[in-house]
């Protein structure tokens, strides 16, 4: 009798969506909305060291002068089911706030260079990198969002219909879930606006990587579990350690 009273509470919580969860599923991507550009990086063989190189002396150098920037991430691999060398996650006022940053990128720095002609430089010792572009989401992430060692992107395609009582189940039972048993330092959520086929992108604190298995192993147990597995149509976990040298704001 237990388990079909838990049963029948998801089920009546996920047909009602909260208004704060509506809120933020229609949150339009303009100025005051934060938007973030993330690009992964594969160098080729031997030349990742001089790109980074490239970043860390003249880059962030040019992303420091570009007021439109929120704030500038580089991470390396940690682990990670695809290889990568680098990812760098870029924030702004909405696409707007981006159009703004973008402009100023293509001119000179004071340095003399542009950022675009760097990026250039950068092409010609790249193997593959792809973009992508997230907004996210206020009221399904927390304040902070720095520290500690790890940090996990864990992207999610779901179900089709199901976006909204996705949405639902996170901000009303996952989160309070998460958050009671302090599983991640923190964490956050965007809603994909371009991708290779992703829905969303939740982003964790995580201390260890015994800490990423047993919040795992608890949301998988939890009442919510199968709720959310039903929910999930296939998902992408990367696991990255973030550069603090390449850090803007």
């Amino acid at each position: 009798m237990a388990f079909r009273l838990t049963v029948v509470a998801v089920s009546v919580l996920l047909a009602a969506p909260a208004p704060a969860v509506l809120a933020a599923q229609n949150m339009p991507a303009t100025a005051g909305g934060e938007v973030r550009q993330i690009v992964t990086f594969l160098f080729q063989p031997g030349r990742a060291g001089e790109a980074m190189s490239i970043y860390e002396k003249q880059l962030k150098p040019i992303y420091t002068d570009v007021p439109p920037l929120r704030r500038f991430r580089a991470y390396r691999e940690a682990e990670s089911p695809e290889p990568l060398d680098l990812v760098v996650v870029s924030s702004y006022d909405g696409m707007a706030g981006m159009d703004a940053a973008n402009e100023a990128l293509r001119r000179p720095h004071a340095s003399g260079q542009s950022a675009f002609a760097l990026y250039g430089t950068l092409s010609a010792m790249t193997q593959t990198h792809h973009d992508q572009f997230v907004e996210m989401l206020p009221a399904l992430g927390d304040s902070t969002s720095d520290g500690p060692d790890l940090t996990v992107f864990e992207y999610l395609r779901v179900a089709p219909g199901m976006q909204t009582r996705f949405s639902t189940l996170l901000f009303t039972s996952i989160r309070p879930f998460e958050r009671a048993r302090k599983l991640y330092a923190w964490s956050e959520t965007g809603r994909m606006l371009v991708s290779d086929g992703w829905d969303f992108v939740r982003i964790y604190g995580i201390r260890s990587l015994a800490d990423w298995q047993r919040s795992r192993e608890q949301i998988r147990n939890s009442q919510y579990g199968k709720a959310l597995d039903d929910m999930i149509a296939s998902r992408k976990t990367l696991i990255l350690r973030r550069d603090a040298r390449m850090s803007v704001r």
